[in-house]
């Protein structure tokens, strides 16, 4: 993960054009007789000055900032990596083509941040497909006690202007990032891949606050119509009190309110696959999905539905993936939503967000969990071919 204080330190290449305009400028440096540096003091700052040497400069900086801007490098922030676990390419790559956008890079960021009784919340990163909202907020100004954990008396998001329709609401999981990741295999370890530390008690040492003291509150949000898109929205996001979450009951620490207006790129980052393969076992066919960084859309036409038990509609349902490299990715879904898609039961379909970035055109197959039978859970691989 990479090091936000040293994430502008990397070496940059300069083109050939670069190198040699920076060459000419230092070789009108060296030629200049009167090139002198004094050193003077005004008022405790200290201020070089240039003579012939500034014209040769600012030709250096000018050409050679074509390739520092295009060097810049993207962070995401310890809150959305633990939302959702990207390499340092993969952020570079969906911040590059606007799928995910971070606000601290933002000329005006210091504009979108709130403060309420001393505590300031700003958006950090914001990363959107048609199905999906990740957001990440940091906090500034509050922190908690040992084995506290912190959190909101209430945190509301909806779409639009109209908070009164119920269609504005999105299907929320949010929750104060405590700096616990899962692994490859699903485990859960620390951000910086060690292992989890506990209590006397067994209870796990938790990690809210980052090197300065600040926390983040991470949200994964998705449309109530399953049909509708994010894309291009106007996101809404409300934060009520601060303070503490012990058993069922909330305590107050700072009364408050910090709102949000967030303005959802128009971005598309689907893929759209035909599959057409049975899925094994079962009376139902992936017939093609949906498929961004991001997020997975699973369509289904089923021959016979099978009978409901309790809650469990028995659908089959996308857990992980395999590489075309052989890498196997087996814990990749959040849980989502299964459902059919009309009373005939003919159709149906599973909507889940990831837990890490993929980059789809890397996969091979899509490794499926088959309804429970007799208690036993069962994985089946189905190819994907695009």
């Amino acid at each position: 993960m990479a090091n936000k204080n040293t994430i502008l330190s990397e070496e940059i290449e300069l083109s050939e054009i670069v190198l040699e305009k920076t060459n000419q400028a230092f070789e009108m440096i060296k030629q200049e007789d009167i090139v002198y540096m004094k050193k003077t003091h005004t008022g405790g700052k200290e201020m070089f000055k240039v003579q012939a040497a500034v014209f040769a400069g600012v030709c250096i900086l000018a050409v050679s900032s074509i390739s520092a801007v295009a060097a810049i490098r993207h962070y995401w922030g310890r809150g959305m990596n633990g939302n959702i676990q990207a390499s340092d390419e993969q952020q570079q790559e969906l911040t590059e083509k606007n799928i995910a956008k971070v606000y601290s890079e933002e000329p005006d960021s210091p504009s979108h941040s709130v403060t309420n009784n001393g505590v300031t919340i700003e958006p950090d990163t914001v990363i959107v497909d048609e199905r999906f909202v990740y957001m990440a907020f940091r906090i500034s100004g509050y922190s908690v006690t040992d084995r506290m954990e912190p959190g909101f008396d209430m945190v509301n998001v909806y779409q639009g202007d109209n908070p009164e329709n119920e269609s504005a609401w999105l299907n929320i999981s949010g929750t104060m990032y405590d700096g616990i990741v899962p692994d490859e295999n699903g485990m859960p370890v620390y951000e910086d891949g060690t292992s989890i530390e506990s209590y006397e008690d067994g209870s796990i040492i938790s990690r809210y606050t980052d090197d300065n003291g600040n926390m983040e509150y991470i949200i994964q949000a998705s449309a109530a119509d399953r049909n509708d898109s994010l894309l291009g929205k106007t996101i809404h996001v409300e934060f009520k009190n601060l303070g503490v979450l012990s058993k069922a009951s909330f305590i107050p620490a700072v009364v408050g309110d910090w709102n949000f207006e967030i303005n959802l790129s128009d971005v598309s980052s689907t893929q759209n696959i035909k599959v057409g393969k049975k899925v094994e076992g079962t009376d139902f066919t992936m017939e093609d999905i949906n498929i961004s960084p991001i997020s997975i859309k699973v369509n289904y036409s089923v021959s016979a539905a099978p009978v409901e038990k309790e809650d469990d509609l028995g659908i089959p349902e996308v857990k992980g993936a395999v590489l075309k490299d052989g890498t196997r990715i087996p814990y990749l879904t959040n849980p989502g939503r299964l459902g059919y898609t009309d009373s005939s039961k003919s159709n149906a379909y599973q909507i889940a967000g990831f837990v890490r970035v993929v980059d789809v055109n890397e996969i091979a197959a899509l490794t499926v969990l088959l309804p429970y039978e007799n208690e036993k859970a069962e994985i089946v691989e189905i190819p994907v071919s695009k």
